[in-house]
């Protein structure tokens, strides 16, 4: 009957190239969500790019995490995740 918040709503996590500046070279980040509106998640996934201010955003993979990653920095923001919060890895490449 009970069961744990990790298992009525998964992880997200979506991989992106971003700008700010269009002019610029990508960066790649990782988005890690929690939500059970998987029909949104793509418009809920682009809102929080552009609160973060990127302009704008290709999503390239879209997935749901199993289970807590072993390293950081996913392993924190998958933490952060399970609170309700929405974490964002940002790449330097």
């Amino acid at each position: 009957m009970s069961s744990a918040p990790s298992e009525s709503k998964p992880v997200q996590l979506i991989v992106a190239d971003v700008w700010k500046n269009k002019e610029e070279e990508p960066r790649q980040v990782h988005l890690l969500l929690m939500t059970d509106d998987t029909d949104n998640l793509v418009s809920v996934a682009l809102q929080i790019l552009a609160n973060e201010g990127y302009d704008e955003a290709e999503l390239l993979e879209i997935g749901t995490l199993t289970e807590e990653p072993d390293e950081e920095p996913h392993l924190s923001a998958y933490k952060n995740a399970l609170t309700g919060q929405a974490a964002l890895i940002e790449f330097n490449e």
